[in-house]
């Protein structure tokens, strides 16, 4: 079955009729999808009447859709055109599946086919904007992308066929409008064969967008990790395929000004730079460039707690249960957690109360067996951990300073001996 779009407009009546015709021929059948946009009140509804009315007549099976596209652009902040081209596919393609469609027919002109390559130029397109409508999708085809406009009328009015006229079209709110009744008639002044033109030009973009389409995945299949790419390999690839790697990895259109900023971000010299991307934090970690659709901020970290014997508390943010009990010390127990992941801190030792905190600004600490201090910012850097965890890494302190860091060392501070009470406290990967 090919599902046939139908306005109730000149060039969809065109391609209903060509249809039709063929399916006799061919052996297959023809069901017409019509979607009312609402937006131009009892002429939207006439345009539904006169396409069920012609199908009644011809024996075809029709079948309507609408939506509120109004609300609908408001909210998405899509512009009323793009909104209304939302909601028109979703039905077609809602339908195809429900009828189980093998095709999705179109009555896009020649004529359309240059009005879009004229509207992505003028907002800064590339090579896939410059390709124009594909002539095939998934399961929507094209079958009219090389016939003009002045073709679809000639036909109709050889064969009588009646249709409507959408009275929007001469009203030039809409920048498709202002390019169909201003910009195309000096071009086509200069080059009667425009549409021609312009549908070779097409032609040679979507093969230059395959090919470096296709150079891009293979990037993404052999050197990056789900959505994380390597800064050198990235920047030593050419434009051309980096900036469409980037727009993969991201998953969705990114404008050039974006896809610069993200390669500025490769170049950085900070290993923890981050850029705030539409709905995506793509951040650096050392050598990799992560992109992150959660968006993750920059966290103050985890909530302060004041570990007591008997203690057991998932630190969220941080993936780790703490737990805290108070121990005698044996000579066993006593020795260093190699892992540090566990620490014992002689009871009597801790000025105030012990706490498990982020870290803050200015923390130092004096690891074991290391001369003189360092702050843990100079720390983290050191052990290559990322910006965007070192506030969810527990730094167990008292009121004199830092007595240890997880996963890093612990200070001589504090440290128990055999026969010792002390306070143990435990982290957990959960």
């Amino acid at each position: 079955m090919v599902l046939v779009c139908v306005s109730g407009g000149a060039d969809s009546m065109c391609l209903l009729e060509a249809l039709l015709h063929i399916s006799y021929e061919r052996g297959f059948s023809v069901a017409v999808l019509h979607f009312n946009h609402g937006l131009r009140g009892e002429e939207s509804d006439r345009d539904e009447g006169f396409v069920q009315d012609y199908c009644m007549d011809c024996g075809v099976q029709f079948y309507s859709g609408d939506g509120d596209v109004q609300r609908h652009a408001k909210q998405s902040g899509q512009s009323v055109e793009a909104a209304a081209r939302d909601l028109r596919y979703e039905f077609f393609y809602d339908m195809a599946e429900t009828l189980g469609a093998e095709r999705i027919a179109t009555a896009h002109t020649s004529d359309d086919n240059t009005e879009t390559m004229l509207i992505n130029f003028t907002r800064g397109a590339g090579a896939n904007g410059l390709s124009g409508i594909p002539p095939v999708r998934g399961k929507v085809v094209r079958p009219m992308l090389g016939i003009s406009r002045d073709e679809v009328i000639l036909f109709l009015g050889e064969r009588e066929i009646p249709f409507v006229e959408d009275s929007t079209n001469s009203i030039d709110i809409y920048m498709r409008n202002k390019i169909r009744h201003s910009v195309i008639p000096i071009l086509k002044e200069i080059n009667p064969r425009l549409n021609e033109a312009a549908g070779a030009a097409a032609e040679l973009m979507r093969a230059d967008e395959d090919m470096l389409s296709d150079l891009a995945d293979l990037f993404i299949s052999d050197l990056c990790v789900g959505i994380t790419a390597n800064v050198v390999d990235l920047l030593n690839l050419p434009f051309a395929v980096s900036s469409r790697v980037i727009r993969k990895l991201y998953g969705g259109a990114l404008s050039f000004k974006h896809v610069k900023a993200v390669l500025e971000l490769c170049g950085n010299t900070n290993p923890s730079a981050r850029l705030s991307l539409p709905g995506m934090t793509v951040y650096r970690d050392y050598d990799l460039i992560v992109f992150d659709p959660k968006q993750q901020a920059e966290e103050d970290g985890f909530a302060q707690l004041f570990p007591s014997d008997g203690d057991s508390v998932i630190i969220l943010g941080a993936g780790l249960k703490m737990s805290c009990k108070s121990v005698a010390c044996s000579d066993k127990i006593s020795k260093v957690n190699k892992t540090f992941t566990s620490f014992l801190f002689k009871s009597l030792d801790i000025y105030g109360k012990i706490t498990v905190r982020p870290r803050r600004e200015g923390d130092k600490i004096k690891l074991v067996g290391q001369d003189g201090s360092k702050t843990l910012k100079k720390l983290f850097i050191e052990r290559r951990i990322p910006a965007r965890k070192r506030s969810f890494i527990p730094i167990i302190a008292d009121s004199k300073g830092v007595l240890a860091v997880y996963g890093i060392g612990r200070s001589d501070r504090a440290a128990p001996e055999q026969g010792d009470t002390a306070l143990e406290i435990s982290f957990e990967e959960i």
